[in-house]
């Protein structure tokens, strides 16, 4: 069970990690273009799944 477990984290992590780079270069892209508003949102969106990212680790961490 826990090996399907460990599966799942880095399943999420790599979504996690994909989504954040994803993020960042269209909030970098949008920047670029003189879209501070959509970028901004782009940093923001960024920012949230980081963390709860964050949450989830520590909540996993504590198990």
């Amino acid at each position: 069970m826990e090996t399907s477990n460990d599966d799942v984290h880095e399943l999420l992590a790599a979504l996690v990690s994909s989504l954040n780079n994803t993020l960042y270069d269209l909030s970098a892209e949008s920047e670029r273009n003189n879209s501070k508003v959509t970028a901004k949102r782009l940093e923001y969106s960024r920012q949230k799944v980081m963390s709860a990212w964050e949450v989830y680790t520590k909540k996993r961490a504590n198990k």
